[in-house]
């Protein structure tokens, strides 16, 4: 079992990207300890901030999940704390979840990824 202990830790400085939308390095997500990352996205001409997330919060899973290139772009708000979670821990979660778990993630994960698609090109139009 991963505990929160075992990841490694790492610091973002504030205005420091962790990943770029469209992206298609899906090595890690993180948890944040402390501080907020922003999730923006450019949509046409248009810097968009989708939301801010702080402690607790996970950033940059759904690419891991579905292994699909980045869908936001995330930046540190202010300087920021995550844990580190690779890809391959996340496999192996889920390869060791049992149906019903591993449903419960990937669905909710494939339609997240189409809304966002769909918002995307409605701010686009």
């Amino acid at each position: 079992m991963l505990k929160t202990e075992d990841l490694v830790t790492i610091g973002f400085d504030e205005g420091k990207t962790l990943f770029e939308k469209g992206d298609s390095s899906n090595d890690c997500a993180y948890i944040i300890k402390s501080g907020s990352i922003a999730i923006r996205s450019k949509v046409g001409s248009e810097d968009v901030l989708i939301d801010t997330l702080g402690r607790g919060d996970f950033v940059g899973e759904v690419a891991l999940i579905d292994n699909e290139p980045r869908s936001a772009t995330a930046v540190a708000a202010q300087d920021t704390t995550c844990s580190v979670i690779t890809k391959q821990e996340i496999d192996r979660a889920l390869d060791d979840a049992d149906l019903l778990a591993y449903a419960l993630v990937r669905t909710p994960t494939k339609r997240l990824r189409k809304t966002t698609e769909r918002a995307d090109a409605y701010f686009i139009d």
